[in-house]
């Protein structure tokens, strides 16, 4: 039971028998380059790159340069990100008991030895493989491996494999197994990742991108084909129409924008004590309509002070019952009463002892005198807490009501005999009533399920002037079938008295309307985390809650919690925002592209235009409103939304398109007299699109729109040469003026065909 002693630690460690596999908190910066270099869009923009440079045409391999700088600043952000998680992350690491030479240690798990002794207690999560050499009443929650949530408890020479939550008792074990040779490796290395590609926002745009990825090749391959052996261009005219068709379907600065704002978000709440563990977490909590929390270490913070002790029977010295009790190392109630006696030492001798847990909500021990009990009074006894005046007027308060129970010869609770009562004040923590009212502006509703008695938490929120505070029942009460409890679970406000399988449960039930987040930090909170849209542990809990989460308090402040939404509603909002601006060069260059392979017509554009479009009306603009503040909520069907601007845009610069072709067949009019037309007027779109998503106009927004517009139009009269066109004349800026306002009324009239469509659509699928 000393553990390993220094020879034998110097041995383990020269022989790499340690418990350091590279398991990293995020990507490697090796891996950030190779991810951010190494992707197909790149690929295709370096082919492209060269067929233009064999053109012999430098100005229109200018596109280059947009697609270095994006690589480079979408690098430097995630490695600024990852530099500071990481720090947070080894800051806020879990640390494990160990024995050795005699002494008891705290160490990282990457410090474990093969043989090293654990000492375990509540709340540890296994990094490795044991076998138990002492058990102290030591349970186990498996049920990240096994699924099972029932708890197990472990005796000597039990296995207990990584990924095992210990939920009440302690013991000894010894380590067995470590790195890739524990039974969980991979679950253990899942739940340690910064980043997962489980991103709403990224999984919308990653839709996309598929459809482009699998649409670009061969059209790329047709468009060239009909334009050097169909259209009678020459060879660098085909590469040049064909690259830029292939560029316009790419939407490469969405995807960098959406990785950049996701990743300050990351950075922004890095410098809040914040740690987001998945990407996923920052817009998840953004979007949640109800937000789920225990009362303990949220509302209040985690400290409780005893008020009173009740002795109900006089001939019973409960005080000395109490001592031996509880455990002096125990949970924040145990140190609780330990401070209010003092340390004080019991005369009673144990015998045997059931630690509490909170699927039991109580915990008995068996002395040579008696047995007894301790815990909620509704899992001791058939009685309620109501038939008692002695503490009527604490339940008033919101106080938290321990019971301490008589078990006689056997714990029943027909025979159980109450003895008396601890009488524990949860402190309030200042800002929780600020943070309560500021998700009651928001329209998030708020749930608290707690282990608590309904009616203390009830009182609390009272205390807090918090509406709906009557609104409880307890776990006692909630239906076993969940059909039942889906139909009840949204008419109350308080659970009360819940076992951690009814807070999964209540959370599955609520998921079925609503995205919800769920604030745990307890062995009993594990189930809800895992079961929530969005995980938030608080730091100050178990590690095993803080491994299933998607975002971690590392100074387990709730009243943070309003600036993580505040972030997440501005990436979202703002990303939904611009994202049409690149989608409408994405829509209307696929239609362009189809129309010249079918009508065998020359591409409209060169890649010089499309580059001028791209960085005046859309790039600039964008990264300007990525990062304004944005914090209206957020609400469902991003791709509705965004489309619902880029669509109808798209299709008014393909039917422009269109119209010219067919007067230019017509009238049988070289088509490159249309080309500044074409450029003047689908920028003109571009800006018109930038206007209507920078409503409503603040000064900034202003001069954002008119700088834009200004630039565009300057830079396109005063460089003509440069960006090839020619035949600028009166009459071709009033025939500008004259498709310009036309358009207007056309983009206006596909918007309400949209809008049209999403109601039927809407219809259609409310009706399945």
């Amino acid at each position: 039971m000393d553990g390993l002693n220094r020879q034998e630690i110097d041995y383990r460690i020269n022989n790499n028998l340690i418990n350091n596999e590279n398991i990293k908190n995020s990507r490697s910066i090796k891996t950030i380059f190779l991810s951010n270099l190494l992707t197909l869009f790149n690929l295709i923009h370096i082919v492209l790159f060269v067929l233009v440079l064999t053109t012999g045409s430098f100005a229109n391999a200018t596109f280059m340069f947009a697609i270095c700088f994006n690589i480079i600043i979408s690098i430097y952000q995630e490695i600024k990100a990852k530099i500071i998680i990481d720090k947070l992350k080894i800051g806020t690491e879990s640390k494990i008991s160990v024995k050795r030479e005699g002494k008891e240690l705290e160490i990282i798990p990457s410090e474990i030895l093969i043989d090293d002794i654990l000492c375990l207690k509540q709340g540890d999560n296994l990094p490795v493989d044991v076998i138990i050499i002492k058990s102290s009443n030591l349970e186990v929650d498996e049920s990240i491996i096994t699924g099972e949530s029932e708890a197990i408890i472990k005796k000597e020479n039990d296995k207990i494999m990584s990924g095992s939550i210990v939920i009440s008792g302690s013991g000894y074990a010894k380590v067995i197994s470590i790195n890739h040779d524990t039974y969980a490796n991979n679950l253990i290395k899942e739940a340690s990742k910064t980043k997962d590609d489980s991103s709403y926002l990224m999984n919308s745009i990653n839709s996309i991108l598929k459809i482009v990825t699998i649409l670009i090749i061969p059209i790329g391959i047709l468009l060239f084909i009909t334009q050097f052996y169909y259209s009678n261009q020459t060879y660098q005219e085909s590469v040049l129409s064909s690259v830029a068709g292939v560029i316009g379907m790419i939407p490469d600065g969405l995807v960098l924008l959406t990785s950049i704002s996701l990743t300050v978000g990351v950075i922004k709440m890095a410098s809040k004590k914040v740690i987001i563990q998945k990407l996923s977490g920052i817009e998840l909590l953004a979007c949640v309509d109800i937000l789920c929390l225990d009362k303990t270490g949220t509302i209040t913070d985690g400290s409780m002070d005893v008020v009173d002790i009740i002795n109900l029977d006089k001939r019973v010295n409960i005080n000395n019952i109490i001592c031996g009790m509880i455990t002096k190392d125990g949970n924040a109630t145990d140190k609780a009463i330990s401070n209010y006696f003092n340390n004080q030492e019991t005369t009673l001798k144990e015998i045997s002892r059931t630690p509490f847990s909170s699927s039991r909500k109580y915990a008995k021990v068996e002395f040579e005198n008696g047995t007894y009990a301790i815990g909620a009074l509704e899992y001791l006894t058939n009685e309620k807490i109501q038939n008692y005046d002695e503490i009527e007027d604490y339940l008033k308060r919101g106080y938290r009501i321990i019971t301490l129970v008589d078990c006689h010869k056997e714990f029943d609770k027909d025979n159980n005999k109450v003895l008396g009562f601890i009488i524990l004040k949860d402190n309030i923590r200042n800002n929780a009533k600020e943070t309560l009212e500021y998700f009651k502006k928001q329209d998030v509703k708020v749930k608290i399920i707690s282990g608590d008695n309904p009616i203390t938490v009830s009182n609390l929120l009272k205390q807090l002037n918090i509406d709906d505070y009557d609104k409880y029942i307890s776990g006692q009460d909630l239906p076993d079938n969940y059909n039942e409890l889906k139909n009840i679970v949204n008419d109350y406000v308080i659970f009360g008295r819940v076992t951690p399988y009814q807070k999964q449960m209540i959370v599955k039930a609520l998921r079925e309307k609503d995205m919800v987040g769920y604030i745990g930090d307890g062995v009993n909170d594990i189930l809800a985390l895992k079961e929530a849209d969005c995980g938030i542990a608080l730091a100050s809990g178990i590690s095993a809650a803080r491994s299933v989460s998607e975002v971690v308090l590392t100074n387990s402040d709730f009243s943070v919690l309003p600036d993580i939404v505040n972030e997440g509603r501005r990436v979202v909002n703002n990303i939904e925002r611009v994202a049409s601006m690149y989608l409408i060069k994405t829509v209307y260059s696929f239609l362009i592209c189809l129309t010249c392979i079918i009508l065998s017509h020359e591409y409209p554009f060169y890649p010089i235009q499309l580059s001028l479009i791209s960085a005046i009306c859309v790039g600039l603009p964008s990264f300007f409103l990525a990062i304004e503040p944005n914090y209206a909520k957020v609400e469902k069907g991003f791709l509705l939304k965004v489309f619902r601007n880029a669509l109808p845009s798209a299709i008014s610069v393909w039917i422009n398109i269109l119209f010219l072709i067919m007067v230019s067949y017509i009238f049988k009019l070289d088509f490159d007299i249309f080309r500044f037309t074409i450029v003047a007027v689908t920028g003109f779109i571009n800006l018109r699109l930038l206007y209507n998503i920078s409503k409503p106009l603040t000064f900034i927004r202003k001069i954002l729109v008119y700088f834009c517009s200004i630039l565009f139009y300057i830079l396109l009269l005063l460089f003509n040469d440069f960006f090839l066109l020619k035949h600028i004349n009166v009459f071709s800026i009033l025939f500008i003026v004259l498709l310009i306002v036309s358009n207007i009324y056309v983009i206006e009239f596909l918007e309400k065909i949209y809008d049209k469509f999403i109601i039927w659509y809407k219809k259609i699928k409310r009706s399945r």
